[in-house]
């Protein structure tokens, strides 16, 4: 938009000075004026939100795409920072400033946050894109140009080069003339001869000539005679002094881009601008387009700005419209735009992003020292794609680590897990991280600690570009509903494929918990015939009425085995551990008890409950034998432990356990575990993350679930907990590459607006 006003102005100027018109068009300036100012206002309201407003995924992940809220806050500063500039100008006109040097310093305030934005970014950035186009430039490869240059990527690269190594050295010409224009504006006069060239106009101050280098080469330059020499090379010369800075951001905004893409800038330099976690950035192309968006509106735009006003007011100002030219604007907007205000306006925006470049970038020197030592991805596409190849070759023959803890084969996942993270080729370095990152998120996903798995989730997404991530994306959005921020979890469904009923199922538990109904009709067709669906309704049917029992029909599948064994919880809250026993010993037989882990746990726990305490603990032992790694079985045995009727086991050296294993003070760290009620209730706030986790556990209170809306419904809870309760209670039950997952019951759910949107019906 800015680029199209500045062309529009010139054509203007040329059609006049051509003899096409006889005057400027009100019309075509205006239109051109509106062209480059409103990108302008646009770039400092981009620029002041991304140095002020905290980045997305900078305190913890988040793939949250930029809120309503986020919006009005840019628009908000944006407002305050320009009241800002205008009391800046109430100011300067109290105390008895010039005209010029009042609208001057009112657009300089204005336009400052998209100055020190480029100043910082370039800063940092300078000596990454000075590496990058010096190997470019000689016709090889750069860390970040993962490709032999073609001729033309030599040349622009060269370009580039030159620009970067005078970048400085303009700067800190900028900084001395600005000291000793402070220090006093009449110490540096020219000569007579430059005053009796014909081209030259007088200006206000050295700086609108290129501060002193640009004063000592007009004097140099005037002892040339001929003036179709001297005057091209001046102006050429002052004109890079003067936009040096700026002609980087506007002509080399992709080179700048893919500094930000890479996040290069963190490791380059110092003071840098972050518009994302850099996991964020290589995870998902709606935050490259963010940083892209930035480049143009926050960046370029500023640029173009500064652009626009050296050619409307360079040398000698002569595209501007004078006295009885301006016609009906002579009386305003020429009055505000007139050739002192806008000249002395050019030097000021550009001598802020050079002094910003110069701080920044000498601060930064240190840290780029250890650039040469980083290695990056830049050909990360191509390596992902072959990758993606070799894994199907590779590991065609090895179980997903979610059907292993689907079938409850724990040992073998953590055992797996734990041989992935040794010795490694080095050819399969990126393939093993990958594997290894998602088993490590599946594994912290089946024991409810979502924090984790929501870290490792966005790891994942990062080494795998975004692409074949289903299985990550799913992972966010149910760590969000777990975590209960229902506002982060709703951009994330939008992230989801509508064609898996996976991804559905956590859009109707999405429904469900935020109370906003997030399913289509092709979902809610899919959803009307999926019998995991239907057992969560008759779950919550039960939560309504305050009852429990358990199911008639055959689990043959891992999330139907899940919600049983969550039902004989229910049972053992409600003191019927005895007819629990006699339906689980049934359903054992008929299912082969050897290959079900966890049943023989619950089985164990059930004879505690009945006071055959020595059976029990002999069936802990022996699970502790066959699955000595299996998390559930080593956190009874942590609890018998503690009761004095068994040892503890020995340390879990992936640390792929409940948090009860940690010999610290573990009550202060249960929070992890999100949707497990803890082991004991003997504080605060341990009830209220049982309440909040799965309010089922209100069935050990003498008034049961039907008041788990009542904000102090805590406090009916007891102090203790059933042994094992927490290994095996669960709510909400969903799967993930076929792994049961629970996402708890929290108190407060609203069933009836659930019922009114049809949420419930079988």
């Amino acid at each position: 938009m800015a680029l199209t006003g500045s062309l529009v102005l010139l054509f203007e100027f040329l059609n006049f000075r051509a003899g096409g018109s006889d005057g400027y068009h009100a019309a075509s300036v205006g239109f051109a004026l509106l062209l480059i100012i409103a990108p302008a206002i646009i770039s400092t309201g981009t620029s002041l939100g991304a140095q002020v407003i905290r980045p997305i995924g900078v305190s913890r992940a988040s793939l949250q795409s930029n809120s309503t809220l986020r919006n009005v806050s840019y628009v908000a500063l944006s407002i305050a920072w320009l009241l800002l500039a205008l009391g800046v100008g109430f100011v300067l006109y109290a105390r008895g400033a010039s005209q010029t040097t009042q609208y001057s310093m009112i657009a300089l305030v204005a336009f400052s946050p998209a100055v020190l934005a480029y100043g910082r970014i370039l800063g940092s950035s300078w000596h990454a894109l000075k590496q990058s186009s010096e190997q470019i430039a000689k016709g090889g490869a750069s860390p970040f140009h993962n490709h032999l240059p073609n001729a033309r990527q030599q040349f622009i690269a060269q370009v580039v080069h030159v620009n970067l190594i005078a970048m400085p050295f303009v700067a800190v010409n900028t900084v001395i003339s600005l000291v000793l224009l402070l220090y006093n504006p009449d110490m540096f006069l020219h000569s007579d001869r430059v005053l009796n060239l014909p081209e030259y106009r007088p200006q206000s101050t050295y700086m609108e000539e290129g501060g002193l280098l640009g004063f000592g080469l007009i004097e140099l330059f005037s002892y040339i005679p001929q003036a179709g020499i001297r005057v091209p090379i001046v102006t050429t010369l002052l004109l890079f002094l003067l936009l040096n800075v700026a002609a980087i951001g506007f002509l080399f905004v992709y080179e700048v881009a893919r500094i930000l893409f890479l996040d290069i800038q963190d490791v380059s330099g110092w003071g840098g601008i972050r518009l994302a976690d850099s996991r964020l950035l290589r995870a998902e192309p709606i935050q490259q387009a963010n940083v892209l968006n930035f480049c143009f509106t926050g960046f370029a735009g500023q640029s173009m700005l500064l652009l626009a006003l050296a050619m409307i007011t360079f040398w000698d100002s002569s595209f501007l419209p004078q006295g009885a030219q301006c016609g009906e604007w002579q009386a305003d907007v020429c009055m505000v735009l007139e050739k002192d205000m806008l000249e002395q306006l050019t030097w000021m925006l550009a001598s802020g992003g050079q002094v910003a470049f110069l701080f920044v970038w000498a601060f930064s020197r240190k840290r780029s020292a250890r650039l040469d030592e980083i290695n990056f991805d830049a050909s990360m596409d191509e390596d992902r794609t072959r990758l993606r190849g070799m894994s199907d070759m590779i590991y065609l023959k090895q179980r997903p680590t979610s059907e292993l803890l689907g079938k409850d084969d724990w040992n073998t996942a953590i055992e797996r897990f734990e041989s992935s993270t040794q010795g490694r080729e080095a050819t399969l370095v990126g393939l093993d991280m990958i594997r290894t990152t998602k088993a490590k998120m599946l594994l912290h996903v089946g024991l409810g600690r979502w924090d984790e798995a929501e870290e490792l989730a966005v790891d994942l997404l990062a080494l795998q570009g975004g692409r074949d991530a289903q299985t990550a994306r799913l992972v966010l959005c149910a760590a969000s509903l777990a975590q209960r921020d229902y506002r982060e979890a709703i951009p994330r469904l939008a992230l989801l494929n509508n064609d898996d009923i996976e991804a559905v199922r956590l859009r109707w538990v999405a429904s469900l918990l935020s109370g906003q109904v997030h399913l289509d009709q092709e979902a809610k067709s899919m959803l009307s015939v999926d019998p995991l669906r239907k057992d969560n309704i008759r779950m919550l049917n039960e939560f309504q009425r305050g009852e429990t029992s358990l199911r008639a029909t055959p689990v043959r599948q891992p999330a139907q085995r899940s919600m049983y064994l969550s039902e004989i919880a229910r049972m053992r809250m409600n003191g019927q551990s005895e007819q629990a026993l006699n339906h689980l010993e049934s359903t054992l037989a008929k299912l082969g008890e050897e290959m079900w882990i966890q049943g023989r746990l619950v089985r164990a726990l059930l004879n505690f409950d009945g006071g055959r305490n020595l059976t029990a603990i002999n069936t802990v032992k022996e699970l502790s034998s066959s699955a000595p790694r299996h998390p559930h079985v080593r956190a009874v045995l942590h609890q018998l432990a503690s009761l004095g009727k068994a040892n503890r086991p020995p340390s879990e050296p992936t640390k792929i356990r409940w948090i009860l294993e940690d010999e610290t003070d573990w009550k202060r760290s249960w929070k992890q575990h999100n949707v497990a009620i803890p082991p004991i209730l003997d504080s605060t706030d341990l009830k209220q993350h049982a309440m909040k986790a799965n309010a089922w556990s209100l069935m050990m209170s003498e008034k049961g679930v039907r008041h788990h809306a009542s904000k102090k419904a805590y406090k009916a809870l007891g102090d203790d907990v059933l042994i094992g309760l927490f290994t095996h209670l669960s709510g909400l039950t969903i799967t993930i590459g076929g792994m049961p997952v629970d996402l708890g019951l929290p108190a407060g759910i609203d069933l009836k607006s659930a019922k009114k949107n049809g949420l419930l019906n079988l």
